[in-house]
């Protein structure tokens, strides 16, 4: 057997040791900042040996990975991690569990296929399964997955960008990724109770984050310290020892039946929603800008900023329809939605104007309007805001 202290094993052991069922998923939890739920966990693969130790992946996984062996286990963790879904929804539904892929995995087709398979025997529903892939893998192999990563969200399987914050990301490929998620490398969470440019960092990663959609979800949370700061900064969740240790599936049950509840709030998505809002008003500006400079010509993408046709479709009101409600009991809160749903309509009327027309006094009179809702909703959420601090402070 493997000595991790003195030797590596060799890929005839570990193709052993898959044999004989000692390579198992451990699952760590997610919790929810927002609400402190548990939101679901990452399945995290584990070496059980005859001498009753616990490997970790990394005596093995580069190893096994050189012996060609990578692929076969990822598609029986795949297989492992669809069971864990059913035993999971027993006693809570609504979780997810995560499993993380490399690029063969995906330019073989397997996972998909496989996956598909799943869905359609109703082994699986689409919210109950992530697939993350590392961000320096997406980034050395970004053709190759591209396709992969949207035929599997087209499935409605959600996948994750892991260990952001390593792979120096474009915002360009990043934009072009059907990602639901980032996932903040655990070095840089780690680093920001000491560095204000780690911080800098993580709060940049969370507004990028929502500005593109995706749930900001970090990773490695081992104190209070780190746990509270991601609170502040509006950070959606985070998994982590502080949280638990990877647990093997009979326990991570039992921890979710206890239905633990963390500490939470959403005192950082105010700030962002607060941003949102004046984002928006700066948006339609720019349609201004773009259509008096254009002659009533303006581009598509810069109309594409998720207002028109819903209420919940603007970026701040996703909040405010979503997990926001938690918050229905404050007055403040309730007082936002009356001015969000006038901004809503006075900004696509005037962006449909503006798009039809050259700006002229009436579209002004209506900015003016746009700026008069902003003004109340602004109030607020600074309201909502000193509320939730006090909140804390007690």
């Amino acid at each position: 057997m493997v000595n991790p202290r003195t030797q590596s094993p060799t890929a005839a052991q570990i193709a052993t040791a898959m044999e004989r069922d000692e390579l198992v998923m451990y699952y760590q939890p997610k919790v929810c900042l927002l609400s402190g739920n548990v939101v679901g966990a990452e399945a995290l693969v584990r070496w059980n040996d005859p001498h009753s130790r616990v490997l970790s992946p990394s005596v093995f996984l580069p190893q096994a990975e050189a012996g060609g062996l990578l692929h076969d286990m990822t598609v029986r963790f795949l297989d492992d991690v669809v069971a864990a879904c059913a035993q999971v929804r027993r006693c809570a539904p609504d979780l997810a569990l995560s499993l993380n892929v490399a690029p063969n995995d995906l330019t073989s087709h397997t996972i998909s296929s496989r996956i598909n398979s799943y869905l359609s025997g109703g082994s699986i529903r689409a919210h109950e399964l992530q697939i993350e892939i590392t961000e320096s893998v997406v980034m050395e192999n970004f053709d190759v997955v591209l396709d992969e990563l949207g035929e599997l969200a087209s499935m409605g399987i959600k996948v994750l960008m892991d260990d952001f914050g390593t792979g120096y990301s474009s915002i360009d490929r990043l934009s072009q990724m059907p990602f639901s998620a980032l996932k903040l490398d655990q070095g840089v969470v780690r680093r920001m109770t000491t560095s204000s440019q780690n911080l800098n960092t993580v709060r940049s990663a969370v507004a990028m984050a929502r500005e593109l959609g995706m749930t900001s979800i970090a990773e490695g949370v081992e104190s209070l310290e780190q746990y509270n700061i991601l609170i502040a900064t509006g950070c959606e969740e985070a998994q982590g020892f502080y949280i638990s240790k990877p647990l093997p599936l009979n326990q991570f049950v039992d921890f979710v039946k206890e239905d633990p509840n963390f500490p939470s709030s959403q005192i950082g998505c105010i700030h962002q929603a607060l941003f949102n809002v004046l984002r928006y008003r700066k948006s339609l500006v720019d349609i201004a800008v773009c259509s008096a400079l254009g002659d009533g010509q303006v581009a598509p993408s810069i109309t594409d900023f998720r207002l028109s046709g819903s209420d919940q479709g603007f970026s701040a009101a996703q909040w405010y329809y979503g997990i926001g409600q938690l918050l229905n009991y404050h007055e403040s809160f309730r007082a936002v939605e009356a001015p969000l749903k006038k901004l809503s309509d006075a900004g696509t009327a005037l962006q449909r104007e503006l798009i039809s027309d050259k700006p002229s006094r009436a579209h002004g009179d209506r900015l003016q309007l746009v700026d008069q809702y902003t003004t109340e909703i602004v109030a607020h959420l600074q309201r909502l805001e000193s509320a939730l601090l006090a909140e804390l402070v007690d």
